[in-house]
This record gives C-alpha cells, sequence and structure tokens, in this order.
C-alpha cells in the first residue's frame, strides 16, 4: 500500500514537470536550500513520511553537492527508534529531458539513533551509512524548483531489547524517497 502511495508521488512530479514548468532562466544562483518530505522502508519496520531540510550547490559543468537533515521515527515492534539522518551526497548530473534535470547520486550519511523499548529500555546508537540513487529536478522559475529522489541506504543494524529482555537486532537498511521544494539563491 505505502509503495503504491510512493509510486504516485513520483508519477505526480513527473507528470507536472512536463506539463506546468517554465525552463529555469540564468539569473539565479547555484546555491539552494528547501525542505523536504521523506518516506523511508527500512527492511524490519514500517514506512512513515518524516520531514527534513536540504541545501545545494550547484558545481561547475555536471556536478553537484547536497548536504542534509532529517528527523525519522520508526517502529519495530514495541521498539520505537528516533533517528536523525545527517547526509553529504554527490550530484552527477544528467542532460535535461525536456524541463527535467535528471541526475544520479551517491554519499555518506551519518545516523544518531535513539531506541526505546520495553521496560524503560533506552539506547543511543551513532552509524555511519552510505547510500545511492537517483533523482529529478523540475524547475517551477528561476528560482523555485522540485525535486525527487530515490535513495537505497545501506545501515547497521540496530541492537535493542524486548519486554523479556532477549536482545535483538533490527535490520535498517532501506529505501529513501524524498520529495522536496527548493528556493535557489
Amino acid at each position: 500500500m505505502n509503495k503504491t502511495r510512493s509510486l504516485r508521488v513520483w508519477i505526480g512530479v513527473l507528470w507536472f514537470s512536463v506539463t506546468a514548468c517554465p525552463p529555469v532562466r540564468a539569473d539565479a544562483g547555484p546555491f539552494s536550500i528547501g525542505g523536504r518530505a521523506v518516506d523511508f522502508v527500512p527492511a524490519d519496520g514500517s514506512p512513515e513520511w518524516m520531514g527534513g531540510a536540504q541545501a545545494r550547490l550547484r558545481l561547475p559543468l555536471f556536478f553537484g553537492v547536497e548536504g542534509s537533515v532529517d528527523y525519522r521515527r520508526e517502529t519495530f515492534g514495541a521498539d520505537t527508534a528516533h533517528e536523525w539522518p545527517m547526509m553529504v551526497t554527490g550530484l552527477l548530473y544528467l542532460p535535461k529531458i525536456i524541463l527535467v534535470q535528471p541526475f544520479i547520486l551517491g554519499g555518506v550519511g551519518w545516523y544518531n539513533t535513539t531506541v526505546e523499548g520495553p521496560s524503560g529500555f533506552s539506547d543511543t546508537q551513532n552509524r555511519f551509512g552510505p547510500h545511492v540513487g537517483a533523482g529529478v529536478e523540475v524547475n517551477l522559475d528561476s528560482r523555485w524548483f522540485l525535486d525527487a529522489t530515490y535513495r537505497y541506504v545501506w545501515l547497521n543494524e540496530l541492537h535493542t531489547v524486548d519486554a523479556q529482555g532477549v536482545p535483538h537486532n533490527i535490520r535498517d537498511s532501506g529505501h529513501m524517497i524524498t520529495a522536496g521544494l527548493n528556493y535557489r539563491l
């Protein structure tokens, strides 16, 4: 059900880009900031839409770099994980298709995660993990643009304890979809 919702977001952004967006003009700068919605689907958890922010710098030729921070809350049975992923991502822009600027991406993230469980269990873990994916930018005018990305994120397992005190490892790697609204400075 949630995968269908994510696919609808992608189709909606692509449809909007082809039918309603004017081309970008050269009066906007290479730096942009914006907010984004995040849907992360971990292997052992349930998908939930969360929020975050991102900043991008368009470099010469067809390169760019993105920094982002999000908030994520995931439920794994009786356990809840609160996570603040901070990612640095390199972007490789591909040739523009009509009004859509596609790109491929790769980078790393630092994940500060607090796991809360039954009987007052609480543990904070810090993990690093790489990610790869692809995305598109869709220009609304010379300053504003939408973006949508897909990433696969590799993370180490989360360690937790169930209500009976038995330790468990939770697979937290998974698919991440973002949709953002950005402003070029």
